[in-house]
């Protein structure tokens, strides 16, 4: 039966009609094949849904389907089709699925890897898709630091959740761990492995280091890079820490044992075990590495397209210039036969040089000296040249070596193995045979020779490999497993295994055989593993399980390895290698002969020489040809005789005589024996005495020494607990993107990921929890036990909702047991078991239950169809009756209006009819009458025109006449006069304007001239100036360009002022031509008689007007020349032409409109002189108010100041009486006052916090007890730790950067420790201190940093109560101050150096105490001393100091992380169940006066978080740190915990239901109450909290309905990226597509589809594809840079912006800690709001108040109030800021002088320390401060 088959079996009764299925469709393509046939079978799933099911008459179902390409297939068997995972496509863990079978598998990896989701759990093993690009946001400190310390599934699945799981059961159990990597060749394999380490280096690391230095150890250091490149160089041996050494042994392996294959570009070609050791405290101690079965072969032999092992390349690419010579690679890779036989010689986006530095700096860093890489490299070489010897055949038939290059090459092999050429020469092609008698030597053929060659290459290259790893191992001090075993010691240690996977090929040999053994022996551990997780996890639950049958391979490994009645095919192959003849036919043969009988063993027809074996994940036919002669590991007498005496170290020693004794000791074993008590590790040792053989080849077997590794490899994974990483190859041609479903399955089976489904299916395959199952199934009880109307069992009645159904988040778990169980019984299924939390189903019941559901739901939704199509059928027929009804009365109503109609027609045509014969009768009267009155009015007519005809004739008309045309002729003159003036105006115009022109071009070239005269000046002067006065020139250009600019503005004025006189003239002569057409009138009239000169003067006009337009059309041409001068005299010119076109045509109007000009200016003449004297008469009216408020201002001033003595007066009398009242009274009112304030104040504090502050010590005592044990045990360490720290001291300080030593700090050492073990010394000006300063020195650190000084009260008189000022800040300050005088700078500096490092000393080790204690001392003395020295002459150097102290860095970071260890935010407890049951029934606990309760315990776990910040901001209030310091911790905190629970929902696929979202909205609601509660003097305000907030509050509200809408509008092609932008504007489109991802609905409402949410999920990727492609546009635009810069940067931006550090929250801003520190020293006036001090986010607009006004006497209400509920400080006095807030009265503050002498004053009569006073460098507090 196949697996297909048995993972769905139990499956064929429960299909329906509308069932989802996968249907199988078979296909036979070629491809090899076991057997030899070239034809197999590929099985595709295609998704289908049922439309009808039958049966056979045999009883088995088909069904028929429909697939999603709308094919329709009937007649299927039920058997072969499997239901679809309908609910969710994205599910994290394939266990957690509903059907476990191949297409659901397949269909599930497919998915998540298109969404980027590359890792899946199946159960405790993690799936790894290699997705073949890079995806920065899934790796990183940040992530790191997310999955430190959490369980394995809480977080998404990840490499590593894994690598943290072994981590955590090692340091639990105090055991060894072991993670396996498997899988094929580009799977990702090394990655995976490097991933591995890289988190445990990092979770090695304390929690304080890893925030400051979160990457040091990971990154590979380039300082020594290129000097390493050259061949020298330091060797920096001590710097490197153990993590890193471990970590760069990775690329040194990986250059010398991997290789491009034609499946992978990286491929690892050996397998690698590396145990790294960790101490109790959870910190790398050192590492051992073993190897196993290197591929020699790769070595001699490529094909096309693969190359040669990395380090070759890389050294002829990346190898000095001297090096090339000295090596004699200056012809490059493709010079060498053992590399040209392929013809890639690089990698696409690899740079060989670059990787070719990186091997040397990972050899620096490992501890290889400078002589060693040396010898390396030359060895290395040495094989090249190597294999370039060529031989020919000489006369004798022997081997010789051919002339010209090959002996140039055989010459350069010897010169760099240190050896002879012609030693070499006799070794290659020579054999010496002993015998008893004699010694015989023999000459080889040219076969022999070259064979004997590669022999030679290949053991060197591989020894050369091995001493690598035993460099490596000796370096990071790494005894072996044996050893440790044999001591009896507990080891913690962790194992990471990184092999290779199943390999099946078209042809199979020696390598493929050892490696499938490998698997197999592998697979082995990994099923009884699984078996016993099953088993466990069966005992947990209570299941019965001893009838589940597990599968084991040992027969498998019995046909490989013999057993113990048979021989197996290693020990076959073995001994067919004894035999002297025997050869790879009679190796078949035996192997066909005498395994014939075995189960797993078969011979295949077509090919007589194969065999094959049934491995578990498939038949793999393998080779016989090539098994002997790659079994045989010979090493040649010859070789190593001749190796043995080179003068290389190195070679010397892995060639030593005794050497081939030990060869079969392996790759492991060699690491585990390396170099004891010598320098160079040497991988052989011998164990024979130094007896040697006899024979002239030492013959070994590989398959024999690989199965000693391989059971020393399992011996060892048996003692440890393994856990497992499957990589996948996504498709065979390693294309992102793409997900080859059968490429990936033929993985999974050859990674055992199927077999363990197959035993899981065994068992209980499908495992719901109680309320889930019960909720989905509860249908299937009887229609009353559904509704909650039948009682349970125990006669309790199920809680109903409103609507009347079961309340599910009300049920106890009994209940929904219970419920579970009478589910299933209703069911009729069998083999089901309750466990204690989950219901455990056999195979396929789940699937029956489905179909039971879906039968239910069907007949249900035919009873909801039924009634829905009856009431539709009944509205229907009622709308229809009432349809008809209005049908028909709309009818009659039709018929009776046509009726009527017809009726008004008829008695309308009889009135038409009558009237129409009364309109013609009438018509004829009146046209009779019209006759008449025409005849008259035509004899009218005709009187007229005889009358008309009459006055023409007579001599009145002939005078009309003459005088009409006398008007005529003078209006042409008038045309005549007006065309002459004209012309000649334009003709002077024209003439102007050539002179202008004229001058402007002279101006011009005389300008030109003159620059290109100053300019070869210019020139002239810089030549003889050598250059260095260009700029004066320029500037000289400059100015002239200014000078002819201003010239042309001149000139471009004067011809302004030019045209504006045209125009002028051009209106005068309008009013002229006026007056010449008077006199013309004038004239004609006189002249009447001469009418002859009528057509003259026609005839002159004809010709004046042709002359005007020649000249109009000239001056136009002159237009256009000036027009391309001068802008602005062309719009002039236009105006002025339009003024004459306007006169020609309106020339009988101008006189008209001059007298309307006129009649207009004088109008606005008068309208002007009226307004000037209306405003002469308002300046005199202003002039005489101004004087009369002058003399009103001056009377009131005296008056006010007046009434101000008298009212100073009074008040000082007032004053003077109140003080001696109080003076009288002092004595028993203080003391009272005190007691009842400090009462009040513990009583307030107790009542408001102390539930919630119990809670959280409580837990934060728990959490300091496991911090103390484990403390304890690192202590021992710590000791060892620091005094080898001390040892390296004096090597570090030779160190070019000291610092670097401390990338790495341990969370328990100081600053001090830290900086002495990175070889600093405690006082690096120490030496310019004399001893009497020194001393001064240490003893103001012990008297004020080491011991804790108390605050002193400094008296304010009446201008409000005392300050408080800590006498520590003081002294300090006072101190440097006073030193700054008589010093020397360099003093100063080593006396602050001292005093910083003992603060921060104090600091780190005081806890948060000690922390907000010298926050408020840092603080106040940074105040102090910037205000103290205003004026000084050292000023600068102590305000720069005073900046430091203000802004402490060391300090503000210790208290961070403080404060993030007592903010423990526990998702698993915030987001519990019981938290989301109160969201679903709309349940938000209420606070009560304080978030506390009242004296009770917390109502919620949001309570108790709040309960710690409010114990973090006591901590701070009491140890006096001012009030903006504090809201800006406060403001932090609640950051703090914004990005904690957003990394949470972006990694913890639980947290992102609906449910998981209302109940993280509750718990906001209750955040804010408590924001609100506390206030916004010691906390941020409210407004100030939601912004702190913001990230996770739209994280909530996208989850519980943004993701709904946006599903909608992205189904809909709607633009969805403004409505993020809206609702989601903190938010990148990064956290909002990994928010979709995880995001589902576990409510009881309508929610989108996986299929519809990956929809949405596309399209978000499409929105970060466009955004990248923006951002990377902008980017290049702006900086020019290279696409691979671009690359990196979007990378890095991609990387940052999914997960945020919540730790950035702790940098507290520059303007907050200086408004702190100022109120120590300059108390502000009333703060007008307490948002001034946003740290990032700042809201003035919302959180600004109107400030209080203050009355005149300072007796304000709200400054009692401030003063009264002010918490004081453990003396009894008020903190700077609150007495700063509570001053109202500016005017009765004291001055900054009078402030800072009261400080000084209160100060020195404080109780000083008694060792100060003794000292000579503090007499200035001996005699009071007058020094």
């Amino acid at each position: 039966m196949t697996v297909a088959v048995e993972l769905q079996r139990g499956l064929s009764a429960t299909y329906h009609p509308g069932s989802q299925v996968w249907v199988p469709v078979v296909e036979t393509v070629s491809g090899a094949t076991a057997d030899g046939t070239n034809k197999r079978q590929v099985t595709h799933w295609r998704r289908a849904v049922v439309q009808g099911v039958h049966k056979q008459p045999s009883g088995e179902p088909l069904l028929d389907v429909v697939t999603e390409d709308e094919q329709e297939m009937a007649g299927l068997p039920a058997g072969s089709c499997c239901l679809q995972n309908e609910r969710d496509d994205t599910v994290d863990d394939l266990v957690k699925s509903d059907f476990l079978h191949e297409p659901g598998i397949l269909h599930t990896l497919q998915v998540r890897y298109g969404l980027d989701s590359i890792y899946t759990y199946s159960g405790n093993i993690l799936i790894a898709a290699n997705p073949h690009k890079r995806l920065r946001q899934l790796y990183g400190p940040r992530m790191m630091a997310q999955y430190r310390g959490v369980p394995l599934g809480e977080l998404s699945p990840h490499v590593y959740a894994i690598a943290e799981q072994a981590y955590s059961a090692m340091m639990v159990d105090e055991s060894r761990q072991a993670i396996l990597v498997s899988g094929e060749s580009g799977a990702g394999k090394t990655e995976s492995a490097k991933m591995v380490m890289q988190y445990l280096a990092h979770r090695a690391m304390p929690a304080h280091g890893q925030h400051q230095h979160a990457s040091t150890s990971l990154s590979r250091s380039t300082s020594n890079a290129q000097a390493a490149a050259g061949g020298h160089g330091g060797s920096g041996l001590e710097s490197a820490p153990v993590e890193e050494q471990v970590l760069e042994s990775n690329p040194l392996l990986e250059a010398f044992g991997n290789a491009k294959t034609s499946r992978n570009d990286n491929s690892s070609r050996f397998g690698k075990f590396v145990e790294i050791d960790f101490d109790a405290g959870g910190r790398v101690t050192g590492a051992s590495i073993s190897t196993y079965l290197l591929e020699r072969s790769r070595v001699v032999s490529i094909k096309a397209p693969e190359r040669s092992y990395h380090i070759f390349y890389q050294l002829c690419a990346g190898a000095a210039e001297e090096q090339r010579v000295e090596l004699g690679l200056e012809g490059g890779a493709s010079f060498f036969r053992y590399l040209n036989q392929s013809d890639v010689y690089t990698l696409t986006d690899v740079d060989d040089a670059q990787e070719f530095r990186h091997t040397l700096e990972a050899m620096r860093i490992v501890g290889l000296q400078q002589h060693h890489v040396d010898a390396v490299l030359r060895a290395v070489a040495g094989v090249l040249h190597l294999g370039n010897v060529d031989f020919s055949m000489s006369s004798r038939d022997e081997a010789v070596v051919a002339g010209g290059q090959s002996i140039v090459a055989l010459e350069t092999a010897a010169r760099l193995f240190g050896v002879s050429d012609l030693g070499l020469e006799a070794a290659l092609t020579t054999r010496a045979i002993v015998t008893r008698g004699e010694r015989i030597v023999k000459r080889l053929d040219t076969a022999a020779a070259a064979e004997s060659r590669d022999a030679l290459a290949k053991t060197l290259y591989a020894r050369l490999f091995d001493w690598l790893v035993a460099a490596i191992n000796m370096k990071i001090n790494s005894l072996g497993s044996g050893e440790r075993a044999a001591a009896g010691e507990a080891r913690r240690s962790i194992g990471i295994l990184d092999i290779y996977g199943f390999e099946s090929f078209d042809s199979n040999s020696f390598e493929q055989l050892c490696i499938n053994l490998a698997n197999e022996r592998l697979q082995q551990q990994f099923n009884a593993h699984v078996f016993k997780g099953e088993q466990e996890e069966y005992a947990r639950e209570g299941i019965a399980w001893s009838y589940i049958d597990f599968v084991d391979n040992q027969d498998c490994l019995d046909l490989l390895e013999g057993g113990t009645a048979s021989l197996g095919v290693f020990p076959l192959i073995d001994e067919a290698c004894r035999l002297p003849r025997a050869t790879y036919q009679d190796l078949a043969h035996t192997l066909r002969t005498r395994l014939a009988g075995a189960p797993r063993f078969a011979a295949p027809r077509r090919q007589q020489h194969a065999f094959i074996v049934d491995h578990y994940a498939g038949e793999v036919c393998y080779s016989a040809q090539h098994l002997m002669d790659k079994n045989k590991d010979f090493v040649v007498a010859e070789h190593a005789h001749l190796l043995g005496s080179s003068s290389l170290p190195i070679i010397r020693e892995l060639f030593a005589p005794d050497a081939a004794a030990a060869a079969s000791g392996g790759a492991a074993a060699d690491s585990l024996t390396a170099a004891a008590g010598s320098e160079l590790p040497s991988p052989r040792h011998s164990n024979d005495g130094g007896k040697g053989r006899r024979s002239a080849f030492m013959l070994s077997s590989v398959g024999a020494r690989f199965r000693k590794q391989l059971g020393g490899l399992m011996g060892i994974l048996g003692q440890c607990q393994p856990h497992f990483i499957r990589c996948v190859k996504p498709n065979p041609l390693s294309q992102p993107g793409s997900l080859v479903p059968e490429y990936v399955l033929e993985q999974l089976r050859a990674g055992g990921v199927l077999e363990a489904v197959r035993i899981a299916c065994a068992g209980f395959p499908t495992r719901k929890p109680f309320r889930p199952f019960a909720q989905r199934y509860s249908l299937l009880l009887p229609e009353a036990a559904s509704s909650g109307g039948v009682k349970q069992n125990s006669g309790k009645a199920l809680p109903l909702t409103a609507s009347g159904f079961i309340d599910w988040f009300a049920l106890e778990e009994g209940q929904v047991a219970d419920l579970s169980r009478r589910i299933l019984y209703a069911s009729q299924l069998d083999g089901w078991q309750l466990g204690k939390s989950r219901v455990f189903l056999r195979a396929g019941q789940l699937a029956q239950l489905e179909g039971a559901r879906g039968r239910r739901l069907a007949t249900a939704a035919v009873r909801v169809q039924a009634a829905w199509r009856g009431m539709e059928a009944r509205r229907q027929l009622r709308e229809a009756r009432a349809a008809v009804l209005a049908i028909q009365a709309a009818w009659r109503g039709h018929q009776g209006r046509g009726a009527a109609l017809h009726m008004r027609r008829d008695r309308a045509a009889v009135r038409v009819q009558a009237t129409w014969r009364m309109h013609r009768q009438r018509s004829a009267f009146q046209l009779q009458r019209r006759s008449r009155a025409a005849t008259t009015l035509q004899s009218y007519v005709r009187m007229r025109q005889q009358r008309r005809r009459f006055l023409r004739d007579t001599e009145l008309g002939k005078k009309q006449a003459a005088r009409a045309a006398e008007e005529a002729a003078r209006g042409a003159a008038a045309v005549t006069i007006q065309a002459g003036v004209r012309r000649l105006l334009a003709r002077k115009k024209a003439e102007q304007l050539r002179r202008e022109a004229a001058k402007l071009r002279a101006l011009t070239e005389q300008r030109d001239g003159l620059l290109v005269a100053r300019e070869e000046l210019s020139a002239a002067l810089a030549a003889a100036l050598l250059r260095a006065e260009r700029a004066e020139g320029e500037a000289a250009s400059l100015k002239a360009q200014v000078a002819s600019l201003s010239s042309e503005l001149e000139s471009a004025q004067l011809q302004l002022r030019s045209a504006q006189a045209a125009a002028a003239e051009a209106v005068s002569a309008a009013s002229a031509s006026a007056a010449v057409v008077a006199q013309a009138a004038t004239a004609a009239e006189l002249e009447a008689a001469h009418k002859r000169v009528e057509g003259a003067l026609q005839s002159e006009v004809e010709v004046m007007r042709q002359r005007v337009a020649a000249k109009d059309q000239q001056q136009q041409q002159l237009e256009g020349e000036v027009k391309e001068l001068q802008a602005q005299v062309r719009g002039k010119r236009e105006q002025l032409e339009a003024v004459i076109a306007a006169g020609q045509e309106k020339e009988k109007e101008n006189a008209k409109l001059w007298e309307q000009v006129k009649a207009y200016a004088e109008d606005h003449q008068r309208e002007f002189a009226a307004k000037d004297a209306a405003l002469a008469a308002l300046q005199a009216e202003m002039a005489a108010t101004s004087a009369g408020l002058r003399q009103e201002a001056e009377s009131l001033s005296q008056q006010v100041t007046q009434q101000e003595q008298a009212l100073r007066q009074q008040m000082a009398a007032q004053q003077a009486e109140l003080q001696a009242r109080l003076e009288a009274q002092a004595g028993e009112v203080a003391a009272a006052e005190e007691a009842r304030v400090a009462a009040l104040r513990q009583s307030q504090e107790k009542t408001t916090h102390l539930s919630a502050r119990v809670v959280a010590l409580s837990s934060r005592q728990q959490r300091l007890e496991e911090d103390l044990r484990a403390s304890q045990a690192r202590e021992a360490a710590l000791q060892e730790e620091l005094a080898a720290a001390k040892r390296n001291a004096a090597l570090l300080q030779r160190s070019p950067s000291k610092i670097s030593a401390l990338s790495a700090p341990l969370a328990s050492r100081t600053l001090s420790q830290q900086f002495e073990s990175a070889g600093i010394p405690a006082m690096p000006g120490g030496q310019a201190l004399g001893e009497q300063r020194a001393a001064a020195v240490l003893a103001l650190k012990q008297a004020a940093v080491e011991r804790r000084l108390p605050m002193v009260s400094v008296p304010l008189g009446t201008a409000g109560p005392p300050l408080a000022i800590p006498l520590a800040s003081w002294l300090l300050c006072e101190s440097l101050i006073r030193w700054a005088a008589s010093w020397q700078q360099a003093e100063i500096d080593a006396a602050v150096d001292t005093l910083q490092r003992a603060i921060v000393d104090a600091a780190d080790s005081g806890g948060i105490h000690g922390q907000a204690y010298w926050l408020a001392r840092s603080l106040a003395a940074g105040g102090l001393l910037k205000f103290r020295t205003i004026g000084l002459k050292a000023g600068g150097h102590l305000l720069r100091l005073g900046d430091q102290l203000i802004n402490c860095q060391s300090v503000h970071e210790a208290l961070g992380d403080s404060i993030a260890e007592a903010l423990t935010v526990n998702v698993a407890v915030l987001l519990s169940a019981e938290a989301k049951r109160a969201a679903r029934r709309g349940q938000t606990p209420a606070l009560d006066e304080s978030p506390g309760g009242k004296g009770g315990p917390p109502q919620s776990p949001w309570q108790a978080l709040l309960g710690s910040v409010s114990n973090v901001l006591d901590t701070l209030r009491v140890e006096g740190v001012p009030a903006p310091a504090v809201r800006a911790v406060a403001w932090a905190c609640l950051r703090y915990i914004d990005g904690e629970l957003l990394n949470a929902l972006l990694l913890r696929r639980d947290c992102c239901s609906v449910s998981a979202a209302k109940a993280l909205q509750a718990g906001l609601a209750e955040l804010r109450g408590w924001a609100a509660y506390v206030g916004g003097e010691w906390c941020c305000s409210a407004e100030e909290a939601e912004g702190a907030i913001e990230r996770v509050t739209q994280a909530a509200r996208y989850l519980v309905q943004g993701k709904e809408d946006s599903v909608r509008k992205a189904l809909r092609d709607v633009d969805i990226y403004a409505d993020l932008a809206r609702s989601c504007p903190s938010l990148s489109l990064q956290q909002v597509y990994k928010l979709t991802e995880h995001q589902h609905d576990d409510w009881i409402v309508a929610a989108s589809s996986g299929r519809e949410s990956i929809a949405l999920l596309e399209t978000l990727r499409r929105l970060m594809a466009e955004q990248r492609a923006r951002s990377g546009a902008a980017a290049g635009q702006a900086n020019g840079g290279s696409a691979l810069q671009l690359a990196g940067q979007e990378e890095e931006e991609e990387e940052d912006t999914l997960l945020v550090d919540p730790r950035e929250a702790f940098v507290l801003p520059r303007k907050s800690v200086t408004e702190a520190a100022r109120c120590f020293v300059q108390p502000p006036p009333p703060a007008t709001g307490s948002g001034a001090s946003t740290p990032a986010r700042p809201i003035a607009s919302a959180a600004a108040t109107p400030s209080t006004p203050t009355p005149a006497d300072g007796s304000s209400p709200l400054r009692a109030r401030t003063l009264s509920s002010a918490p004081r400080l453990p003396n009894g006095t008020l903190p700077a800021s609150a007495v700063a807030a509570a001053v109202a009265s500016p005017a009765h503050a004291p001055s900054m002088l009078s402030l800072l002498d009261r400080i000084s004053k209160a100060c020195l009569g404080a109780q000083l320390p008694a060792e100060l006073l003794d000292q000579p460098e503090f007499e200035f507090l001996a005699d009071g401060g007058k020094a």
